[in-house]
């Protein structure tokens, strides 16, 4: 039962809505824990082993959480390495015999942010910087908040238990959460399902072995099917919670048009790097100044952001190029030639997108090495396939189109809504939002209607992706 899926959007939600609105502000947080609870048993039913690690790994967490407080100075340090430990040491195992003992065990949805929660939690505590929940089903709504266990926006334990304090439903919020959750439904349903099933097809015809064209669209699809999904499922993340009262962070940046490629794998996960910087990076350079202070610390950084996506070690090699471009593009003279050269600006945006492409398929591919063999197998000798017969292999290749040309029109402008609404009166302002809310909703009812039933896997299944 996945946030897109026809279960969570015809029944559990509006189920779930009538607590939280209509209990009095103090009950509503313990109302969302339950909830989350439910949800998480619900759309983690058919994987009963995973289902178990994410219950012992609660339970951990609750007890560490609860033990008395230690003594001594070193009682208490160790307690902290041992809640910090063991659920990275979780997570890692979890990852690794996923990815290459799948058969065995199925890695189970929500583990990684679970983690970071409880990670969050007893660093925060040890700090003295927390909000003690009032029970301990307060502790386990915090780690098991569904809205945000696809993918995020991360939430720091002090930063969840502020806004859940006393959420408060209006009008103009539940407007801005239904807004945000169709924005999030249309690029999820009616563009990422869109491009990944185009990939799927790209390479079950083995067009990719005899086109750079081919090739060419796989980088492409790869790095925008990222971008929106992640992108979208914090849009619906945001949305669900804005109609529960409450209202998360803005979880995204200019990630499409960034002049590094670090920029725009940070961009799609704004609250990822923050969570990084104040649980890993800022400690450690507080222990190691200097320039090589800050050189190990990024490289840290970037690589921890890596494992979140693929613990394979051929998704750090694809992801070497990027970080070695983006170390590049931070040094002095190319931050002086970018900012008075708008050619070199547009160039520095292709190579980061192209770097990132190359990464963002490594995620995607079962063997990540395979894309060596693409590359040889596209470039090894004469292409006879021309464009026709490629887009004739996909066989979505109409609308996807279709959505392309949407984007490339449609999606630009939103850069430029802020600008334009500082020159208009407040009246022109109302007739754009209105114009703005009915094409939004034409298109959730198009993917609401056409594309889901056209990717059931999408969604409906954790993640909705699968390697190809």
């Amino acid at each position: 039962m996945q946030l897109t899926g026809s279960a969570f959007l015809f029944v559990f939600l509006p189920l779930s809505l009538l607590p939280v609105i209509l209990l009095p502000k103090k009950h509503r947080r313990l109302a969302l824990s339950l909830l989350s609870v439910i949800w998480y048993i619900l759309a983690n039913q058919e994987n009963l082993p995973g289902l178990l690690h994410i219950g012992a790994l609660v339970s951990f967490a609750v007890l560490i959480t609860y033990l008395p407080a230690p003594r001594t100075v070193t009682a208490a340090k160790l307690r902290t390495t041992i809640g910090v430990t063991l659920p990275i040491l979780s997570l890692l195992s979890a990852r690794i015999v996923s990815e290459y003992f799948n058969t065995a065990y199925r890695y189970p949805m929500g583990l990684l942010f679970v983690t970071l929660g409880v990670v969050s939690y007893t660093v925060d505590q040890a700090r003295g910087d927390v909000i003690r929940p009032r029970n301990p089903l307060e502790l386990i709504g915090y780690l098991l908040f569904f809205p945000t266990l696809i993918m995020g926006p991360v939430l720091k334990s002090k930063q969840y238990f502020d806004l859940t304090e006393e959420p408060a439903a209006s009008p103009e919020l539940f407007c801005a959460g239904i807004r945000a959750y169709m924005l999030g439904y249309i690029k999820r349903i009616a563009v990422a399902a869109v491009l990944m099933r185009a990939m799927g097809d790209l390479l079950t015809y083995g067009v990719t072995a005899t086109s750079p064209l081919s090739l060419f669209l796989l980088l492409l699809f790869s790095y925008l099917y990222f971008y929106f999904f992640v992108t979208g499922s914090a849009d619906l993340a945001r949305g669900v919670c804005a109609m529960y009262g409450i209202r998360l962070p803005r979880d995204r940046g200019n990630a499409a048009f960034a002049t590094t490629p670090d920029r725009m794998l940070y961009g799609t996960m704004l609250s990822l790097r923050t969570y990084l910087l104040d649980y890993a990076v800022l400690p450690l350079r507080r222990k190691w100044t200097g320039v090589g202070g800050k050189f190990f610390t990024a490289v840290l950084l970037f690589v921890i952001t890596v494992l979140v996506f693929r613990t394979r070690a051929e998704s750090l090699l694809f992801a070497l190029p990027v970080l070695v471009f983006a170390l590049l593009s931070r040094t002095e003279a190319v931050k002086k030639m970018v900012s008075c050269r708008q050619p070199l600006r547009i160039l520095l945006t292709a190579l980061s997108a192209m770097l990132c492409s190359f990464f963002t398929l490594s995620i995607l591919l079962k063997e990540p090495l395979q894309i060596f063999s693409l590359i040889i197998a596209a470039f090894g000798h004469e292409s006879v396939n021309g464009p026709f017969y490629i887009l004739g292999a996909m066989q979505d290749s109409t609308y996807l189109l279709i959505v392309m040309a949407v984007l490339f029109v449609l999606y630009p402008l939103a850069y430029l809504r802020k600008p334009i609404r500082r020159k208009v009166s407040e009246r022109t302002q109302m007739v754009l939002s209105i114009i703005s809310t009915a094409l939004l909703f034409g298109g959730f009812l198009i993917s609401l209607i056409y594309f889901m039933p056209q990717f059931p896997l999408y969604a409906e299944y954790a993640y909705g992706i699968y390697r190809m």
